[in-house]
C-alpha cells in the first residue's frame, strides 16, 4: 500500500490448537471464511521512482512455509516493480507451487507505466489520474503480470487504497472480477485527497461503472471483498451508529474518538497484524461475527518481513512478532468460528458470486489445525 508516512497517517489507531470445538459467550459456533492477503510490493515505504529494491521478496519464502504450516490461503497483491524482475517472480511461483495461493494486481501509479504525470503526493491515489492514465497504467500491470505468471489476473487491489468510480471501467476492460480496496468506516480524504470509503458494507457486494463504490449495485461488473475494518467494542450492527456519534461535529471539537480509542472504550480497527494487537483483532473479529460478518481478511505488507522497511517492523524481533500474532490470530479465531481459508477468487465463489463451486475453482480449505514456525 505503501503510504507517504508512518502509522500515525492512518485513521485508526489466548493460544489454543485451531480444533476447539466448545462454543464462546456469542453462542453457537459461526462459520466465516478468512482471506489473508499480501501487498506484494518493493521495499521504499514512500513512492519513489527511482531506486527502487524488492529485497523483501526473498522473505516470501519463509512466509509461504509458515502460512502452509498454518493451513492458510494467500493472495499475493503484486506490483509491476516486483513482476519485472525475474528472479522476484521465481520466488512467487515456487510460493504458488503446492496450491492455496493467488497472484493478484496491486498497482502502484507512481511507478507504473506510462510515467506521464508529475511525481506528486496527491498523484499517488490512482483515483487522482485522468481516467485514460489510470486505464494505460492498469493495461500495463496485467499484461506484466500475465507474462510473468502465466494467467492474467482476475483480483486487484490500488495502491494506497486508491480506487474510486472512474476505476471500475479500467478493471471491467481489463478482465478483473474481484476487486479488494475498500476499507470499510476508513476515510483517507485527509491522506493525498484520498477516497472515503465510509458507509461500505462490511460484507461482499457488487459496484456499478461509474458508481459510488460504497454502495452496492445489484449486477455491476465487480466484486468487492472488504478488508475487515471495523470497532472494538459491539457487535457490527452496531458500528455505523456508534462511528457516527463518534465523529459528529461536536464529537469531533472533542476529539471523541482518539479519547474512546484510548481510554479502549471504542477504537477504530483494521485487521492487520503489523499495526493492531491480538487482542484489539480478536475484538474487532468477535464483534463482525456477532453481526454475522461472512468474511474476514488479514492483510500486510510483504516489506513488514524484513526489518527497518515499514514504520512499524524496526527489527528481527519485530517481524518475528508479526509471526506470532498471525499465528495467535488464527488459533484465536478457530475457537470463535469454524473457520475455512480461501483466496480472494476463490472467496468470489465460496460467498456465491461465482459460477458453481468446486475443487477446480478451487474450494476454501477448513482449518486443521495450527501450528508452530
Amino acid at each position: 500500500m505503501a503510504p507517504s508516512s508512518g502509522p500515525d497517517s492512518w485513521p485508526f489507531g489466548g493460544e489454543g490448537d485451531g480444533q476447539v470445538t466448545a462454543q464462546w459467550a456469542g453462542g453457537p459456533r459461526r462459520e466465516v471464511l478468512l482471506i489473508v492477503s499480501v501487498d506484494t510490493e518493493e521495499d521504499n515505504w514512500r513512492p519513489a521512482r527511482d531506486g527502487i529494491t524488492v529485497e523483501n521478496i526473498r522473505e516470501v519464502r519463509r512466509l509461504s512455509r509458515y502460512l502452509d504450516r498454518l493451513g492458510v490461503a494467500t493472495t499475493y497483491f503484486t506490483t509491476y516493480q516486483v513482476a519485472i524482475r525475474p528472479w522476484a517472480v521465481d520466488i512467487l511461483r515456487e510460493a504458488s507451487e503446492g496450491g492455496g495461493t493467488e497472484i493478484g494486481a496491486h498497482l502502484h501509479p507512481w511507478n507504473t507505466p506510462p510515467l506521464e504525470e508529475a511525481l506528486l503526493p496527491r498523484n499517488s491515489m490512482m483515483k487522482n489520474l485522468p481516467a485514460e492514465l489510470q486505464l494505460a497504467k492498469l493495461r500495463r500491470l496485467t499484461t506484466t503480470l500475465t507474462d510473468a505468471f502465466g494467467t492474467p489476473p482476475t483480483a486487484f487491489r490500488a495502491g494506497r487504497f486508491g480506487l474510486d468510480r472512474d476505476t471500475v471501467p479500467a478493471l471491467a476492460s481489463c478482465g478483473y472480477q474481484v476487486d479488494s480496496s475498500v476499507t470499510p468506516f476508513v476515510s483517507w480524504e485527509a491522506t493525498d485527497d484520498g477516497p472515503s470509503f465510509v458507509g461500505a458494507p462490511l460484507d461482499a457486494y457488487r459496484i456499478g461503472v461509474r458508481r459510488d463504490v460504497t454502495i452496492p449495485q445489484p449486477g455491476g461488473p465487480l466484486l468487492e471483498i472488504p478488508l475487515t475494518c471495523g470497532y472494538t467494542r459491539f457487535r457490527s450492527a452496531r458500528w455505523r451508529t456508534l462511528h457516527q456519534v463518534l465523529h459528529a461535529p461536536p464529537s469531533r471539537a472533542l476529539h471523541l474518538a482518539g479519547v474512546a480509542s484510548r481510554l479502549r472504550v471504542a477504537k477504530l480497527t483494521i485487521l492487520t497484524p503489523e499495526a493492531e494487537s491480538v487482542r484489539d483483532m480478536l475484538a474487532l473479529t468477535r464483534g463482525a461475527l456477532e453481526g454475522g460478518v461472512r468474511h474476514l481478511q488479514l492483510f500486510f505488507h510483504s516489506p513488514s518481513l524484513q526489518p527497518g522497511l515499514t514504520p512499524w517492523i524496526t527489527t528481527a524481533a519485530d517481524v518475528d512478532r508479526l509471526y506470532a500474532a498471525i499465528a495467535r490470530y488464527v488459533d484465536g479465531l478457530s475457537k470463535m468460528a469454524s473457520v475455512r481459508c480461501a483466496t480472494i477468487s476463490e472467496a468470489r465463489v465460496a460467498l456465491w458470486f461465482g459460477e458453481g463451486k468446486g475443487e477446480r475453482e478451487g474450494e476454501p480449505r477448513a482449518i486443521a489445525g495450527s501450528r508452530g514456525p
